[in-house]
């Protein structure tokens, strides 16, 4: 008897272990979508008039529209850089700001997301940080997310009406990071709304030489439908499947 316990307790606790994932997955699957947007002000929606015409609230509205649970979560603050999205406890370089803990990488995890957005078009150029330092930020930004099925996507820069050739080579040499560093999970919001020489178009621009307009917002959200942002939630809703892109 003693013997034959001894070999059911192994048993019963694979059993229960299975059990254990098998609820953790269909809890998974039966909780709403969850879509996290960190950024600054073109995620916040400055520049549409009205803001439901912004691309976080196009988005909203679309997922909203292929399935009544989704919840997004925008966590974009005007003025915002890579330093104000850093994770909760980090002490950045003198002279940059620290992160913001209500409206970060941190932050944003603990909503615990199927997708991450990133949306930080200009204002680490405007500051004068250089593509490594952006790039570095990123990196540890990116390493807090230790679940793989949390799908990131993130922004390239945007066009921006600088008078300063360094701060549009910044811009231009950080949207070319952007693809290198994310790939294929990389929504493109600069190809079209800029000139040659980095600035942005009249025609979509709202009127400051730094925010999009309405006509712009419709693009951007389309672009980030190209770059498979539903896609990928709705394969981790239904199959479980997917990765999140470089850590």
């Amino acid at each position: 008897m003693r013997h034959f316990l001894v070999g059911l307790i192994p048993a019963v606790l694979l059993i229960s272990l299975v059990i254990a994932v098998s609820n953790s997955s269909a809890k998974r699957e039966d909780t709403p979508p969850v879509i996290v947007v960190l950024g600054s002000s073109t995620a916040a929606g400055s520049g549409p008039n009205p803001i439901d015409s912004a691309w976080v609230w196009r988005l909203t509205a679309y997922a909203l529209s292929q399935d009544p649970r989704p919840i997004v979560i925008n966590l974009a603050i005007g003025g915002y850089t890579t330093y104000n999205i850093m994770p909760t406890g980090y002490a950045p370089p003198p002279g940059r700001p620290l992160p913001d803990s209500e409206h970060n990488i941190t932050k944003a995890l603990s909503y615990d997301p199927d997708v991450l957005i990133i949306n930080l078009p200009s204002n680490d150029a405007a500051s004068g940080y250089p593509v490594g330092e952006q790039l570095s930020n990123y990196s540890m930004i990116t390493a807090q997310i230790a679940d793989p099925k949390t799908q990131l996507f993130v922004s390239t820069t945007q066009p921006r009406d600088f008078t300063d050739s360094t701060q549009l080579r910044i811009q231009m040499d950080m949207r070319d990071s952007t693809y290198g560093r994310f790939g294929s999970h990389t929504m493109d919001f600069w190809t079209g709304f800029a000139n040659p020489d980095g600035t942005l178009k009249p025609e979509f621009d709202c009127g400051d030489g730094i925010h999009l307009n309405n006509v712009a917002h419709r693009i951007l959200f389309s672009r980030a439908l190209t770059a498979g942002v539903w896609i990928w939630e709705t394969n981790r809703r239904v199959t479980g499947s997917g990765t999140n892109r470089i850590r």
